[in-house]
C-alpha cells in the first residue's frame, strides 16, 4: 500500500516533511492540546497566526492568565489590566500580585474647599509628587504641608474588572478551528473548502459565524471545570453541519460548516479542561437548523439582554474558580510567614500558637471587610 498523502486545505499544497507544522487545533496561547501535522502547511499557519490567532490569545488573555493555563510552549508575561476605578494594574502570577503601574491624582472642590485624592505606590512616592505640586505651583507649600499631615491613609486594594469580548479580529480564528478539527477528524476536504476565505480575512465572517448565548447549556456544567470545546454535528433531517465552539465556558461560537448538508449523521466532540489540564468526556446531541440561528441573531434587542445574565453567571463561576485558588496560596502565605517568625523545631507555646492564630484571624477579618466594601 502507498503512503497516504495530505494536503493543506487552505492552499492545497501537498503537506511534506519540509512543510509540515505541528497545529494547535485550538491555540496553545489558550492552553489548547489537540494537535496536528496533517491539515495545514507551515506558510499558512504562520500566516493566519500572525494576525487572527494573536487577538483571539489577546482577547481572551484575562482567563488564560488568571487560571494560570497551562501551555505546551509558555510565553509568560505580566498583563496591564483596568481595575474598576478605572487605574492600570499590572497583574503578575495569575493574578496573585496586582500593583498599581503608576501613580494617580484627582482634585476636586466641594463649596470652596479643595480635596485632592492621591493613589500611590508608597509613601515615598506621595511625598515626591508633593514636590512635584508644589515646584509646578499647582499647590502652595503651605497646602502641600497640610495635606501631607492631615492626609488620611488607606490601603488601596484593586479589584480588577472582568468583563471582556472576542473581537471581530478574532473570528477567523475561530472558523480555522472548526474548520481544523472537522478535517482532522474526516480527512474530508472539500466541505469546508468554502470556508478559507473567512479563514484568510477576505470575507465576512460574519456569514458563517454565529455568536450564542445559551439559557441552558446542552451539556451538564461540573464545578471547578473550565473547558474548552469543539463539537460538530450535522444531519440531512436539519440540513446543517455545523461546529460549536466554546471558550472558557463562557464564550460560545457556532460556526457553520455546511448549510446544505446532505451527507450522513455527524456528531465528535472534544473538550477539554483547562483548570485539571486534562481531556474531558463529553457526549451530546444538539440538532439545529440555520433558520434557528438566524433567528436568534436577529432577534429583537429586548430579548436578546434577557441571555446577559445567564453568560454572566458563568463568568462569575469561573472567576470564582481563580478566587478559590487564590485564597488558597493567600492563606497558605499567611500560616507560612506566621510560623517563620520562629526557630524551625521550637516547642509550640500556647503563646506562639495564639500570636499564629491572631495573624490568621487578622488575615480573614480583612479579607471579610474588603469583600464587604467590594460588594457595596
Amino acid at each position: 500500500m502507498g503512503k497516504t498523502k495530505y494536503y493543506c486545505y487552505i492552499c492545497g499544497t501537498e503537506i511534506t516533511s519540509k512543510n509540515e507544522t505541528d497545529e494547535h487545533i485550538i491555540l496553545n496561547a489558550l492552553g489548547g492540546h489537540l494537535h496536528s501535522k496533517t491539515i495545514i502547511c507551515d506558510t499558512c499557519n504562520k500566516k493566519i497566526g500572525e494576525k487572527a490567532d494573536a487577538k483571539l490569545a489577546e482577547d481572551l488573555s484575562f482567563y488564560t492568565d488568571m487560571l494560570k493555563v497551562k501551555k505546551d510552549r509558555q510565553n509568560k508575561h505580566n498583563q496591564v489590566m483596568i481595575d474598576s476605578d478605572g487605574h492600570e494594574i499590572i497583574v503578575e502570577d495569575g493574578g496573585q500580585s496586582l500593583y498599581l503601574r503608576k501613580p494617580y491624582i484627582v482634585v476636586d472642590s466641594n463649596e470652596g474647599v479643595k480635596n485632592v485624592h492621591f493613589t500611590v505606590r508608597n509613601m515615598d512616592e506621595f511625598d515626591s509628587i508633593l514636590k512635584g505640586l508644589v515646584k509646578r505651583k499647582e499647590l502652595t507649600q503651605e497646602e502641600a504641608d497640610k495635606i501631607l499631615k492631615e492626609a488620611k491613609v488607606s490601603e488601596y486594594n484593586p479589584t480588577l474588572k472582568t468583563e471582556t469580548c472576542i473581537s471581530e479580529e478574532a473570528f477567523p480564528s475561530i472558523i480555522k478551528s472548526a474548520a481544523n478539527f472537522y478535517v482532522e477528524k474526516t480527512q474530508d476536504v472539500k466541505t469546508v473548502k468554502h470556508l478559507v476565505p473567512y479563514i484568510e480575512g477576505n470575507a465576512d465572517c460574519k456569514d458563517v459565524l454565529y455568536l450564542h448565548h445559551f439559557k441552558n447549556l446542552p451539556y451538564p456544567e461540573v464545578q471547578r471545570q473550565v473547558t474548552h470545546m469543539i463539537h460538530v454535528e450535522g444531519s440531512a433531517n436539519t440540513g446543517l453541519l455545523y461546529a460549536m465552539m466554546e471558550y472558557y465556558s463562557i464564550f460560545v461560537y457556532i460556526v457553520v460548516l455546511e448549510n446544505n448538508y446532505k451527507g450522513k449523521d455527524v456528531n465528535l466532540t472534544y473538550t477539554y479542561d483547562v483548570v485539571s489540564g486534562q481531556e474531558v468526556n463529553r457526549s451530546f446531541s444538539l440538532p439545529m437548523t440555520l433558520n434557528e440561528l438566524d433567528t436568534f441573531r436577529n432577534q429583537p434587542y429586548e430579548q436578546y439582554i434577557t441571555y446577559l445574565s445567564y453568560i454572566k453567571k458563568r463568568a462569575d463561576a469561573v472567576m470564582s474558580v481563580w478566587e478559590q485558588d487564590k485564597d488558597k496560596l493567600e492563606l497558605g502565605d499567611v500560616v507560612e510567614k506566621a510560623f517563620s517568625k520562629y526557630p524551625e523545631g521550637c516547642t509550640l507555646t500556647p503563646e506562639i500558637l495564639d500570636e499564629v492564630q491572631k495573624e490568621i484571624m487578622d488575615y480573614f477579618e480583612k479579607k471579610i471587610v474588603r469583600s464587604f466594601k467590594i460588594k457595596n
